[in-house]
């Protein structure tokens, strides 16, 4: 019961961090993070990384593939 409840407070914890770094760089409010969002906190971005962080291919990148970037380390878990 006590793994469950660790397991549970750290995917809280990530998810947490993600929504977090995600409304730092967030510069028009709308939830989501672009390309040149990501590229403004993370200089380093390139384009096919941000294709790989955008699972689900729709041009932006929400707060799961965020923490799924962060747990895949394709993103530092801090901006």
């Amino acid at each position: 019961m006590k793994k469950i409840a660790l397991q549970a407070a750290t995917v809280i914890a990530l998810t947490a961090t993600a929504l977090s770094a995600q409304s730092e760089i967030d510069a028009d409010g709308d939830g989501m993070l672009s390309y040149n969002e990501l590229l403004a906190a993370h200089p380093s971005m390139t384009e096919e990384n941000f294709i790989a962080i955008d699972t689900n291919s729709d041009g932006a990148v929400d707060a799961d593939e965020m923490k799924l970037a962060q747990e895949a380390g394709l993103l530092p878990t801090e901006g």
